[in-house]
């Protein structure tokens, strides 16, 4: 009886299928390490399992490998084909560097042919492992558990995707799987070892792994069950933010974002602490490269700038006329830049430093006797910029074919971008006449149409799906990123020149003391938005994400029609008698009897329709006013939308958003001042929206002055708290 493992056709096809196992082992590292050269790395693992399958005396493999080795390092360090002398001398020098290098334990000395001569001595362990494994005992197991241990966790955790790479592991490890099986089979059986045998037995097992891959590739999926565990897991590392972002849904600041989307869990690590009159959006850098799955920077562009301390600082954001406010960050987390607000005029440090500003991503690098440097505190002087609404409502779009060349790369869009989303752009914006107005249609859009502001059970886009149209038209839901990238392609589908930018939003209000506010800023506030340029006017911030407040200050500086009056209050008209109503009632009562006869035989005849339509609505009823907090929101909407924009309207909207917040649970104590409660909402809610409502209604009522309460702008402030209390 001849053994399976003499049948060489047999061993022949399990070297083949470990070949192609090994491959999925050496490309990622090929790829992550950015290793070249990969196909003589092939030809060197090609050649130790030939040699293996053909068993090869130990006394003629191993020189012919490490032969191999020594000709690759020629080939690759010094460019000979051959042992010429040079490259010989180039060995030898070599050798003598690493060996001294070793032993004096100096390991950064060790050269780049040391590391590539361990990497040869890695494969070649490997190729031994695997020849024992196959030849020997017959069980592949443990390798292609390994294999894909290594290329899943390879996959989540890095920039290498093994979408495709896993569905071909699965399949060579099932094939070698099944085929060493059969082996151990037959050999356990006594099984006479022929071809027909065989083939009875292994053609069944290639039929079932072809069929059951085909049909895992060509039925559908569903989405990941799971979130991307890799913010899971930094969340609990204290390294929320820091450092380089290198995977989806980072949390915090990162600078990679060229693969946008994926859930993320919220992450409460401080980052630093602002004392400033009121909360700031602090930016750090922007990006002008829409790649479909996420941003990058154009390269080798702008100008650098080295500001020092004092300094005034070009940012083109110009501060407003108005005195200048100051902020004080003290930093809990090590970043080598500042953040800074928009009208920011200097930056101020103890120590002598240098601010170098880039304008191709607006960032300020800081740098201390030529080396990085990570300021602990930073004063920053400043004035939020105010734009003039007459000049925004004379930004008319033929302006946008005379913009500055330098603009060009702030419209560029993927070719692949599929051309509904610019129908949707367009859509959006067809009744608006200017390019401002086109710019707030699009804002406003994602707040009025549905969108959903969520953290969690965010997909990633497929290799073939565009991030902005899997939002815009599949999802509906998500984060910053999703609004502020769906805002800029959309707005330059328009031409309208538009940014993505990244920071921080204002935090949360921890303390005041006296005009000053303390903010807490941790990772959680990591945020991005949208900056978008109007002709004749220059960059604004604008913000699409739902429940964010920020945004560019603008001067209403049109002229009112003091000839529109005004609508009366509907609750405050007096009611007329109707002549006719009168008199149909006076008939109704002359005729009472008849009326009550007719009643009383159609109770009789439908009581029990009628006592279950009753129970019926009592509960209704019941249930409705159980969940009253849920549909209530919708209603108070739509009736203050319907009303006029007057003082007093104002009055009571604010009257109901306290009774609203109350049914919520957000409870205010007794004694309680309207400002502190206001400063609770927002912090709840995370946003500045009631402390601004509040400092309007105390303005009205207790101040006097109704007539500078603008409602109709207050309203969306108003909503979006309404809204947020139906949750």
């Amino acid at each position: 009886m001849t053994s399976i493992r003499k049948n060489k056709w047999f061993m022949a096809v399990l070297y083949l299928l470990v070949f192609f196992m090994l491959v999925e082992w050496l490309t990622p590292v090929i790829v992550l390490t950015e290793t070249g050269h990969k196909a003589l790395f092939l030809i060197f693992i090609a050649v130790g399992l030939l040699m293996a399958f053909l068993r090869v005396p130990w006394w003629f493999s191993g020189p012919m490998k490490m032969l191999y080795i020594l000709w690759f390092i020629v080939y690759v360090y010094t460019g000979n084909l051959f042992f010429t002398s040079e490259a010989i001398s180039f060995l030898r020098n070599d050798f003598s560097l690493n060996l001294s290098a070793l032993m004096t334990q100096n390991w950064a000395q060790t050269t780049d042919v040391f590391r590539t001569v361990l990497f040869f001595i890695l494969l070649w362990m490997a190729i031994y492992l695997i020849h024992y494994w196959v030849s020997f005992r017959l069980s592949i197991f443990l390798f292609y558990l390994l294999t894909v241990i290594f290329i899943a966790v390879l996959d989540t955790f890095s920039p290498y995707s093994g979408e495709t790479a896993i569905i071909r592991i699965m399949v060579i490890g099932l094939l070698l799987a099944g085929l060493l099986y059969l082996a151990r089979w037959m050999e356990g059986h006594r099984v006479v070892e022929r071809t027909d045998k065989m083939a009875l037995f292994a053609v069944p097992l290639v039929f079932v792994i072809a069929a059951s891959t085909a049909f895992a590739l060509y039925l559908p999926k569903a989405g990941p069950i799971w979130p991307d565990p890799v913010p899971f897991i930094t969340s609990f590392s204290g390294q929320g933010g820091a450092g380089s972002a290198g995977s989806i849904g980072r949390i915090g600041y990162g600078v990679d974002d060229s693969r946008l989307g994926g859930s993320f869990i919220g992450d409460d690590t401080p980052v630093f602490r602002a004392e400033v009159a009121e909360g700031q959006y602090w930016k750090v850098e922007s990006k002008d490269i829409y790649t479909t799955k996420g941003w990058e920077l154009t390269e080798n562009i702008g100008e650098s700038f080295v500001y020092g301390n004092n300094d005034t600082v070009d940012t083109g954001f110009v501060p407003d006329e108005e005195e200048l406010e100051t902020a004080l960050l003290s930093m809990e987390q090590e970043f080598p830049f500042v953040l800074y607000p928009y009208g920011t005029q200097s930056f101020s440090m103890e120590e002598p430093l240098d601010y170098q500003y880039n304008t191709a991503d607006q960032r300020f690098e800081t740098y201390q006797n030529g080396e990085e440097f990570e300021p602990e505190t930073v004063e920053i002087t400043f004035n939020e910029p105010s734009y003039s609404l007459t000049a925004l409502r004379e930004t008319e779009l033929a302006d946008l074919a005379e913009l500055p060349a330098e603009l060009g790369r702030f419209l560029q869009l993927p070719d692949e971008l599929p051309e509904r989303v610019g129908d949707l752009a367009a859509e959006i914006t067809e009744s608006s006449d200017t390019v401002y107005d086109k710019t707030r249609a699009i804002e406003r859009y994602f707040s009025t149409s549905g969108f959903e502001y969520s953290q969690t059970d965010i997909p990633v886009p497929e290799a073939d799906q565009d991030y902005v149209d899997q939002f815009l038209f599949e999802t509906q839901r998500g984060y910053c990123d999703n609004f502020s990238t769906s805002m800029v392609v959309m707005l330059r589908s328009l031409d309208i020149p538009a940014r993505w930018v990244k920071g921080f939003n204002e935090g949360e209000l921890i303390n005041s003391e006296g005009d000053t506010d303390i903010y807490q800023v941790t990772n959680n506030n990591a945020h991005s938005w949208v900056e978008a340029y109007m002709p004749g006017v220059g960059w604004m911030l604008f913000e699409p994400t739902i429940g964010f407040t920020g945004a560019s200050s603008i001067d209403f500086d049109l002229e009112l029609d003091p000839t529109d009056p005004e609508q009366l209050d509907q609750e405050e008209r007096p009611l007329e008698e109707d002549s006719d109503n009168v008199e149909e009632e006076e008939t109704a009562v002359s005729s009472g009897p008849s009326f009550l006869d007719g009643a009383a035989e159609f109770i009789s005849t439908n009581r029990w329709k009628i006592i279950w339509t009753l129970v019926a609505g009592a509960l209704l009823a019941g249930i409705l006013f159980k969940i009253r907090h849920k549909w209530m929101p919708k209603l108070l909407v739509t009736y203050y939308r319907s009303r006029g924009g007057s003082p007093q309207r104002f009055e009571k909207a604010y009257l109901r958003l306290l009774k609203q917040l109350d049914l919520y649970g957000i409870h205010r104590r007794p004694g309680q001042t309207l400002k502190s409660y206001a400063a609770y909402i927002d912090s709840f809610f995370g946003t500045r929206e009631m402390s601004e409502l509040t400092e309007a209604y105390e303005r009205s009522v207790y101040g006097g002055d109704a007539e500078s309460v603008d409602w109709l702008q207050l309203r969306e402030s108003w909503e979006n708290l309404i809204n947020r209390t139906s949750g």
